[in-house]
């Protein structure tokens, strides 16, 4: 989908009329300005590890988080829904996840904060934490043998 359809499609469902520039500009202040890790947390990681970004998202999210979190620098594979063609919990998304990871599902830690999320990729055979807070995250990285240092 194109960011002018998802535009014409959202304005026709919520009955507004926004132009594109303004539909952008209001849609993107959904997003938390503020990233929910350090970027030096995820360059440990980065170090040692291949980061991937799962996200069901839009394509008009997808061109401003894009150009605006620098932090996406450590994330070397990124699925998109809008543009993969399908979205999470839908197995199909976790398994081509892998594939451009060249992992299989008990070599993969997946992360999110939507708890049905992460029982999907459990489901898949992958090893899941429900993210609640960095503290929280950098435990059960720990817990399944991620090195954070």
């Amino acid at each position: 989908m194109q960011p002018h359809e998802w535009h014409f499609h959202l304005n026709r469902r919520l009955g507004s009329s926004f132009s594109l520039g303004q539909f952008r500009e209001v849609w993107n202040r959904a997003l938390d300005p503020d990233p929910i890790q350090d970027s030096g947390f995820l360059e440990k990681l980065a170090k040692r590890y291949r980061l991937a970004l799962l996200s069901n998202t839009d394509p008009i999210h997808v061109s401003y988080v894009e150009a605006t979190y620098d932090f996406l620098r450590f994330f070397p594979v990124r699925i998109y829904s809008c543009t993969a063609g399908v979205s999470k919990p839908n197995p199909l998304i976790y398994e081509q996840a892998m594939r451009a990871c060249k992992v299989r599902a008990p070599e993969a830690i997946y992360v999110d904060d939507i708890a049905a999320y992460v029982e999907a990729a459990r489901r898949l055979g992958m090893a899941g934490i429900h993210y609640l807070s960095p503290a929280q995250l950098r435990a059960d990285l720990q817990a399944s043998g991620v090195e954070i240092t």
